[in-house]
């Protein structure tokens, strides 16, 4: 379907509603694939999925309010957060498999909506892919969906510091990420400081993975841009939503996809990387109505 876009002029009274962030509710439980919180007891199933080198915990409280219909389940994805993380496999269906176990230990075997940042909006996508039955609508909020490999490395280098040592030869990522996680109370420490607009809870949970899921997540899910095939597969409605300065987005491949595939559409929104954050109240309304 043909891409939205919202001019600046016509969303600058939006950006008043950006909700302060607060650290969110419910209960965690910790099931053999994941750590979850869950919120709610009745109503269709929503999932909220975060990006990398993130937890559930980016998902502030004013998002608890889909608990008030809906059953709520936000996990930190497999390598992440406080869920497992094992040595090795971390592929696009790795992370599905992940959840897909945590969803069926909580009982929920209903479709589920889910609400989903960057990494987590690709995972989200090979997950309706291969197992439709367990998706019924994606929104998907600065979804690094890229036409080739080349393409997501640069953009990827375009992120950040670790993203640019990443894509760089020489194992130079790999020794940065391996301090990290060594020194995981130093560096949370650093990442409040060296990112001053972003809640504290959120910037502590950015150390808490290891280099294996960092840097395997990164590079068999991101930067190997497969999932211009998985869309193919995908009948649900997807719901893009890219913020209009956003490094990490192709936008004019999102508006392709949008142009060529009748369940998918486009939301282009000004603003950066972080939607769910800034936009905090747009958002929740897009995936109430999901």
């Amino acid at each position: 379907m043909t891409a939205i876009v919202v001019s600046a002029a016509s969303y600058a009274h939006r950006r008043s509603q950006s909700a302060r962030w607060s650290t969110p509710g419910g209960y965690v439980v910790q099931t053999s694939s994941l750590s979850a919180r869950v919120l709610g007891d009745a109503g269709l199933p929503i999932l909220l999925l975060h990006g990398l080198v993130a937890s559930g915990v980016y998902w502030g409280g004013l998002y608890d309010q889909l608990a008030d219909h809906h059953r709520l389940v936000v996990p930190d994805l497999v390598g992440f957060g406080r869920s497992p993380r094992p040595t090795t496999g971390y592929g696009p269906d790795d992370h599905v498999d992940a959840l897909v176990t945590c969803l069926d230990e909580l009982g929920i075997d209903a479709p589920v909506a889910i609400g989903a940042h960057s990494l987590g909006a690709l995972i989200a996508l090979r997950m309706a892919s291969i197992r439709p039955e367990r998706v019924s609508a994606i929104v998907a909020f600065g979804p690094p969906l890229y036409p080739d490999p080349h393409t997501a490395r640069a953009h990827v280098a375009a992120t950040s510091p670790m993203g640019r040592l990443f894509v760089l030869p020489g194992r130079t990522a790999e020794r940065t990420c391996r301090w990290v996680c060594d020194h995981r109370r130093i560096a949370a420490q650093v990442a409040a400081f060296t990112h001053p607009g972003l809640p504290r809870e959120i910037a502590a949970d950015a150390v808490q993975h290891t280099w294996a899921s960092y840097s395997e997540t990164l590079q068999r899910v991101i930067l190997a841009a497969e999932a211009q095939g998985w869309l193919s597969q995908i009948s649900c409605p997807v719901h893009l939503v890219a913020g209009s300065s956003d490094p990490v987005v192709d936008l004019g491949y999102l508006r392709a996809l949008a142009d060529t595939h009748d369940n998918i559409v486009l939301t282009v929104w000004p603003g950066r990387h972080d939607l769910p954050i800034t936009h905090a109240e747009d958002c929740l309304a897009i995936i109430a109505a999901s």
